[in-house]
């Protein structure tokens, strides 16, 4: 199993994960006309896995995002607590798949994931 990302760029791994995009790269040209409830669905997403730490914030200098590598999933794409934030902040890509994802699932993520071997596996690779 292979969960899509959305929101996590390669500089919240210091080079553990080359294959995604950089914050750099990923500055949006265009606005969703639906972008807020885009930012509700991963707001409401469900939490997968808590990290009790914070994260230095990439683009405010002495501030940090509580919990920010903690993950969550709607069971097919896979975001950071400070994924979220970035998105909310910054005008960053978000990926064309993901939107019409959320937009089919009628803007509502699922109440929980079914968390299995496959899945835990997918995860596992973000920690």
């Amino acid at each position: 199993m292979e969960l899509r990302t959305v929101g996590m760029y390669r500089e919240m791994y210091n080079g553990r994960h080359a294959h995604l995009p950089s914050f750099y790269e990923s500055v949006a040209t265009e606005e969703l006309p639906d972008r807020e409830a885009v930012l509700s669905y991963l707001r409401r997403g469900p939490g997968i896995f808590d990290v009790m730490s914070s994260e230095p914030h990439f683009f405010e200098e002495d501030r940090h995002i509580p919990g920010g590598p903690s993950l969550h999933s709607d069971g097919v794409w896979l975001w950071r607590v400070d994924s979220i934030e970035y998105l909310t902040q910054q005008p960053l890509v978000i990926p064309d798949e993901f939107v019409a994802h959320v937009r089919a699932a009628g803007h509502e993520p699922p109440a929980s994931v079914e968390w299995t071997d496959a899945f835990s596996a997918a995860v596992e690779r973000y920690f």
